[in-house]
């Protein structure tokens, strides 16, 4: 059974702190509370209890919806607001525009809150499964794999909100009112985490039927990703320091361990095409992916449809989504300006523009129809030709019960959260700060071979964020990446962000009028 089959078997709804299986076995209580002390008696619970942290990804729609679009992609220079309407349809997403947020808006609140109940499940897990008899490599390989969504959720909070709350298990008595803790403690905790996911989880390929768990591999090549960040501290963090004394070495030696000996290659399956065909449906989890949302749907039932795909795809008459995060004017005058279009692959399948034909499709009279691209005469936030996401594009005919409703809720395409070329990517960055420009060359080259760009022969760290720009664009990487590298201080200067305020977003103002005093403001926005 594959980790989509299994999100329908144990999925049906998502309530505020758990998730609710078809035989009511995962009724947790509210965020706050332990869960029912009838459940965690055997091996089939410890699965369905991690089934619930990878399914919180897709149920909670807070994850991939608007929520996350905001604060982690159109607050960069790559995407506008996109929709129609100005104030109306999700409006507040334009205060990422200019930054004129509060710490009282409501999609602060959201992602806060849909990460905790992430953390909660592993929690829940990780407190739990060990008092469990069953067999203890099974056993290890589901603590390894909880560890894991723990330490990618703390890494998100992190990044967004810089000190956060750590909850190392349940708490005693559900004292959840304490104190947030530094940034530098929050990195530790996840390093930690990632150490024990490596040690316990599995450093083979999962079989088909249980593809989409993640690996040892997933926890090292995590390790890399944020020891990155640490290292980049003295661009960002206030001290002018790195996190926690972390170097470029220490980076390099998780790249170079994840790339000679780990399970990820590119995915270059369908030559010139492979990176269109890498986010399609029929390469989910493939060779290169290191870690994605399983989305899926089953009948009617939406709630772990693909919100990231529904939410980002064509506004307008030809389909019936949403058109957030659309590419900005800035992202494709920058794009034009650096590649020849007509050559540079990741362009092409990036952008899908209006009155561009897409594949063609058998309507629901079994009537062949080229799909052609209408959307709506204004879309939000650009000039010109309206254009979309074309990551999340699938074809009409592959969607889900597609003949009964068009919907775009019955899209199953998974996300993809965290890529092999991300791993060459921190590496080239890594040996070029540490003087080995022969290898930072290979690994990029690697990376601009597949998107059809010849080799570079010299190299600079700006060459390097460009790259990460225009490879990872639509997957929520690109603010982070300015703030991580200092960029954001001129890149971001038209859209009044402000050093040190903006280097962290506010805590939700609801969340510390909630905590009976333990949560602070974080400094800048007091």
């Amino acid at each position: 059974m594959n980790m989509k089959k299994l999100n329908k078997y144990i999925m049906c709804l998502a309530v505020a702190g758990g998730l609710v299986s078809c035989e009511d076995k995962m009724d947790f209580a509210d965020y706050n509370q332990l869960p029912q002390e009838e459940f965690w008696l055997t091996s089939e619970h410890a699965m369905q209890a991690l089934t619930s942290c990878y399914g919180s990804f897709t149920s909670d729609w807070s994850y991939f919806d608007p929520t996350i679009m905001g604060p982690e992609e159109m607050a960069s220079d790559n995407t506008s607001k996109g929709g129609s309407g100005g104030t109306q349809g999700n409006g507040d997403l334009n205060t990422f525009i200019d930054f004129s947020f509060t710490p009282s808006l409501a999609r602060f609140n959201s992602l806060w809150k849909s990460r905790y109940s992430t953390i909660n499940l592993c929690n829940q897990v990780l407190s739990n499964v060990p008092k469990i008899e069953m067999n203890e490599t099974e056993k290890n390989e589901i603590l390894g794999e909880a560890s894991f969504i723990r330490a990618w959720c703390y890494f998100e909070l992190v990044r967004l909100f810089g000190e956060v709350v750590i909850y190392d298990g349940l708490p005693s008595g559900g004292a959840y009112d304490i104190p947030k803790s530094s940034v530098e403690d929050v990195y530790k905790f996840i390093l930690k985490d990632l150490e024990f996911g490596f040690n316990n989880m599995r450093k083979t390929a999962w079989e088909d039927q249980w593809k989409g768990r993640v690996t040892a591999w997933a926890a090292r090549a995590l390790e890399a990703k944020v020891k990155m960040y640490m290292a980049s501290g003295e661009n960002f963090m206030e001290n002018g320091q790195a996190i926690g004394g972390v170097t470029w070495a220490d980076v390099e030696k998780v790249t170079t361990d994840v790339i000679d000996n780990g399970i990820y290659d590119l995915f270059t399956e369908r030559g010139d095409s492979s990176f269109y065909y890498l986010y399609r449906l029929q390469y989910e989890n493939c060779v290169e992916s290191i870690f994605e949302s399983q989305n899926s749907v089953s009948g009617d039932r939406r709630a772990s449809g693909s919100a990231y795909a529904y939410n980002s795809w064509i506004k307008g008459p030809s389909d019936g989504g949403f058109g957030y995060s659309v590419p900005s004017d800035k992202l494709v005058a920058e794009w034009q300006e650096r590649y020849d279009t007509q050559n540079d692959l990741r362009y092409l399948y990036s952008i899908v523009w209006d009155g561009e034909r897409l594949v063609d499709y058998h309507d629901k009279d079994g009537n062949l129809v080229q799909d052609i691209v209408e959307a709506l005469p204004v879309i939000d936030g650009i000039t010109g030709k309206a254009r979309f996401n074309k990551k999340v594009y699938i074809p009409r005919d592959e969607r889900c019960d597609y003949k009964k409703d068009w919907y775009l809720t019955q899209i199953e395409q998974n996300q993809r959260l965290f890529r092999f070329a991300d791993i060459l990517l921190i590496d080239a960055e890594a040996k070029l700060r540490n003087g080995n420009e022969g290898g930072a060359l290979q690994s990029i080259n690697r990376v601009r071979q597949r998107a059809g760009e010849p080799k570079l022969e010299s190299l600079t760290l700006k060459q390097i964020w460009d790259e990460r720009r225009f490879e990872f664009v639509f997957e929520n990487d690109r603010y982070f990446d300015l703030v991580r590298t200092g960029e954001a201080k001129t890149v971001l200067a038209y859209k009044n962000w402000s050093y040190p305020k903006n280097v962290f977003y506010p805590v939700p103002q609801d969340q510390i009028d909630l905590s009976n005093g333990a949560l602070k403001q974080n400094v800048h926005w007091e």
